[in-house]
């Protein structure tokens, strides 16, 4: 079962098209009460948008997803914080055989490079596009579970995670080696369905056509806006739900979570 038909299983589901503000108090996801929503996109080339425009018949920066949400929630209160890197992926570099040449490379990294802020309240994890590429193969199970290391680890320093379901490669645009890419795209974007609550998941997987991309892997600038419309509804719908935060952030977290049971946050993958 797709993550919309989940979701419409169990709420209303209302995506804006528009840019008005959000209709939702967002200020309930203000995890450290500090006045400020702070949230941080995490990826690949798909969140990177200063990787995007780099590219030949790329776009302006601004026109990244995580930019876009900014400008569409019009709240002053609210900061976006791009962290995504073109090549990046939620699966640690070593663990995939690639030795890992950057910092932010992985999802570890990124979301380590976010705690030490100590200010953001929201994280949207969106990878998984590199962990399934041939050059990797990356097998679903594993890069779920790693979300849900990154999730849990986040959680129990206070933030709140989204995790994101992978957009499809454009099978007419790829090769033969590509196009094993697709099941474990779609497998992988079912077991997020399966290990996540509703609330806590983006649609970044069912929405997109041939129109939202330059290419077989990324999107232009139509497609980046549908995502940051998604992550809208993701953050309002949350915010609907998630409980009024005490004033200080939570140590541990036992509730809200599908199929894995709290308990102490995994460790870091061995360097």
């Amino acid at each position: 079962m797709t993550v919309a038909r989940r979701l419409a299983a169990g709420m209303t589901v209302v995506l804006f098209l528009g840019t008005a503000a959000s209709a939702v108090d967002l200020s309930r996801l203000d995890r450290n009460v500090d006045g400020e929503l702070v949230i941080a996109c995490l990826g690949d080339s798909n969140t990177s948008s200063v990787w995007q425009a780099s590219l030949a018949g790329g776009f302006p920066p601004e026109q990244g997803w995580c930019e876009q949400l900014e400008r569409m929630l019009e709240d002053e209160s609210v900061t976006m914080m791009n962290r995504g890197l073109g090549g990046a992926t939620v699966t640690p570099r070593r663990e995939l055989g690639v030795a890992r040449a950057k910092a932010f490379f992985s999802g570890y990294d990124q979301l380590k490079s976010v705690l030490a802020e100590d200010t953001v309240d929201v994280v949207v994890f969106a990878f998984g596009t590199n962990d399934a590429l041939p050059k990797l193969n990356g097998d679903p199970e594993s890069i779920v579970d790693h979300y849900n290391r990154l999730f849990r680890r986040g959680r129990s320093r206070g933030l709140i995670g989204i995790v994101a379901q992978t957009p499809t490669i454009l099978p007419h645009r790829v090769t033969g080696e590509l196009r094993r890419s697709l099941p474990l795209i779609a497998e992988t974007n079912e077991r997020i369905v399966e290990t996540f609550s509703p609330r806590y998941i983006v649609d970044f997987g069912t929405t997109f056509g041939v129109e939202d991309f330059m290419d077989h892997l990324h999107m232009n600038a139509i497609g980046h806006r549908k995502r940051a419309e998604a992550a809208r509804a993701a953050l309002e719908r949350l915010a609907e739900t998630e409980p009024v935060p005490a004033g200080v952030r939570a140590l541990d977290w036992h509730a809200g979570h599908w199929g894995v049971p709290s308990g102490e946050t995994p460790p870091d993958p061995p360097d």
